[in-house]
């Protein structure tokens, strides 16, 4: 078997090259390959008060690790026993259940009790092969989950979405709102939020919505609703040339520009105004 280890928060370019090497070197030994993720992220349980927002839900993950052609994908629970394993001990543990004959590592791999297994550990303990795969460079620069999520937090996701691969995505259940949007002639479909998944930045943004019935261009918004002193946080999508009933079925929005940030307007008027214009920026950078 061929194997990998990391959290892959996010997925992106620099986790698929890895992925993509663990695959290979599995055709190239005849044998399965496959990889072992972390829930939840290592960091908190190990440094809680700096554990970062999740850029994949778990659900999310696999599915873009399934979608790399990885014949196995385990999920690891991570928690204090799990991190007070020394190296060999972890080692021990993977090799009762799998027959590890090639590891495929990233250059930056370190696990067991305090970080002390690295690759110059695995080569002079391990039985298996192996590889460490060089850092993945986007425009000259390493890629990591940290850039990622400092990016989508700004809300430059045309920035994230070139590191991702893909368009930066939320989605979950359609919640009942408050029909604030109806009322003004743009019915929106808010989103349940799973827990700890990352936020953009406040604002509104053009993007895609899909669900069961298909796929559409999106005006969307991330807020308070600040003109109708709002205080819950709303992820919500204007789906453009819909028209049907979307509460409680399961939507994805996927964001693909920043327009602005989330303004309170002094009128209702100045709000409509600006929601003509963002659906036609919307259809304009997203439609075409």
């Amino acid at each position: 078997m061929a194997l990998t280890i990391g959290s892959f928060d996010g997925v992106h370019l620099g986790h698929v090259d890895v992925i993509q090497h663990v695959v290979a070197a599995a055709k190239a030994d005849e044998s399965q390959s496959a990889l072992i993720t972390f829930e939840p992220h290592p960091r908190s349980v190990l440094d809680p008060a700096n554990s970062p927002q999740s850029i994949t839900t778990l659900q999310e993950k696999l599915a873009l690790i399934e979608a790399t052609g990885i014949e196995h994908a385990i999920v690891m629970r991570f928690d204090r026993e799990l991190a007070s394993l020394s190296p060999q001990e972890f080692i021990d543990r993977l090799s009762s259940v799998m027959d590890i004959r090639h590891w495929v590592i990233g250059y930056d791999f370190a696990f067991g009790r305090g970080r002390t297994g690295n690759a110059q550990w695995l080569r002079e303990h391990g039985k298996a092969s192996v590889d460490v795969v060089s850092p993945f460079l986007l425009d000259g620069r390493e890629l990591h989950s940290s850039e990622v999520r400092k990016l989508i937090t700004a809300g430059d996701v045309e920035h994230a979405n070139r590191l991702l691969g893909r368009e930066y995505a939320m989605a979950g259940p359609v919640e009942a709102g408050d029909r604030v949007g109806r009322q003004l002639g743009f019915p929106t479909a808010n989103i349940g939020v799973e827990p700890n998944k990352l936020i953009p930045a406040l604002g509104a943004y053009a993007g895609r919505a899909r669900s069961a019935e298909g796929e559409f261009v999106a005006a969307l918004s991330v807020g308070y609703r600040p003109t109708f002193g709002g205080t819950q946080l709303r992820v919500e999508a204007f789906l453009l040339d819909f028209e049907g009933d979307l509460y409680q079925k399961r939507i994805e929005l996927t964001f693909v520009r920043y327009l602005h940030p989330d303004i309170k307007f002094p009128t209702t008027q100045d709000l409509v105004t600006q929601l003509h214009q963002d659906v036609a920026d919307t259809r304009r950078i997203v439609g075409r």
